[in-house]
């Protein structure tokens, strides 16, 4: 590899050296990247003439017009996404001496204008979902009690076994993730069963007794069989998404994405004084307790309506 190396080479030689070392699904998402974004750009670039401010340029255009269905430009952490493929297979070409190593301390990316709020439902929506699968229990259904309140992800579930339900000790143990990878080079996709999506999501997570009731219903003597299909072969997250919609049309609920499950268990958990933020950052597999505020500190509305009763006294 030399400066005169064109990029299409070199951020596939990257993809290469670096597909041991990650996940499939990491692997599967930085090539989606390079073959619909950086490639169409800089395919037959010199990689020794790529610049920061070509890089810059590149944002700007992302920014404004990067969506691939011509509608206009793509978020910015969408764009954060795609650099990031960009520098790695940079400083990769920095490591294998074939270039000088840029100043990424120059990029700039555009203000994010609009602030992601956590969606979750009201504590009244919660109930209604709970007594339609009161009326509605089996093991599909069981599923959405689990994430509602154990804040599991939807791969999490459709990866749980027997085997990581302890009924001695009430507990479930997430150690697996079930994904439906597409690869872009063959054209085709593949069910992937492996580790969690980082270190710490691999966890065990204590179960309401009351919750633990339920799961034995529908527990087997087969360690190696899914709980959601009760066979040795596991629900997709695709289907799964699917069931839970129909299930919500069916009795007449609000449509919701499965995801908001997870963040109403957060949500409902943050309202309690006695459950503290370690403990759940903890349950729900986050790398840090200052990511569980960022993502959920500003979502309690009645919770700082409450905190600034408080001051009441005082007037």
């Amino acid at each position: 590899m030399t400066n005169n190396t064109q990029f299409k080479t070199l951020v596939n030689d990257w993809l290469n050296q670096k597909k041991p070392m990650i996940t499939p699904s990491t692997h599967a998402n930085f090539t989606l990247i390079a073959e619909n974004h950086l490639i169409p750009q800089f395919s037959k670039r010199k990689i020794g003439s790529i610049t920061e401010r070509d890089i810059q340029n590149y944002i700007f255009y992302l920014h404004s017009e990067g969506r691939l269905d011509n509608t206009g430009g793509l978020t910015v952490k969408t764009i954060r996404d795609i650099i990031l493929v960009l520098r790695l297979s940079m400083e990769y070409a920095y490591k294998e001496r074939a270039i000088p190593l840029l100043n990424w301390d120059l990029i700039e990316y555009p203000k994010e204008l609009d602030i992601r709020k956590v969606v979750s439902l009201s504590k009244d929506q919660e109930q209604e979902l709970i007594q339609c699968i009161y009326l509605d229990l089996n093991r599909k259904t069981a599923g959405i009690l689990i994430a509602l309140f154990t804040g599991v992800r939807i791969g999490e579930l459709c990866g749980l076994q027997m085997k990581d339900i302890s009924l001695t000790d009430k507990t479930i143990n997430i150690n697996k993730t079930v994904q439906r990878i597409y690869d872009k080079k063959k054209g085709s996709s593949y069910l992937h069963i492996g580790p969690p999506k980082t270190k710490t999501s691999a966890r065990i997570i204590p179960v309401p007794s009351l919750l633990m009731n339920i799961v034995k219903k529908f527990y087997t003597d087969n360690p190696n069989h899914y709980f959601l299909t009760g066979k040795m072969k596991p629900s997709e997250p695709r289907t799964y998404r699917q069931f839970f919609a129909r299930f919500l049309k069916r009795n007449n609920l609000e449509k919701v994405k499965f995801h908001e499950i997870r963040h109403t268990f957060a949500v409902r958990a943050i309202e309690i004084p006695e459950f503290d933020i370690k403990s759940l950052s903890e349950i729900l597999g986050h790398k840090n307790v200052s990511f569980t505020l960022n993502v959920y500190g500003s979502a309690n509305l009645r919770q700082k309506i409450k905190c600034m009763n408080l001051l009441n006294d005082l007037l």
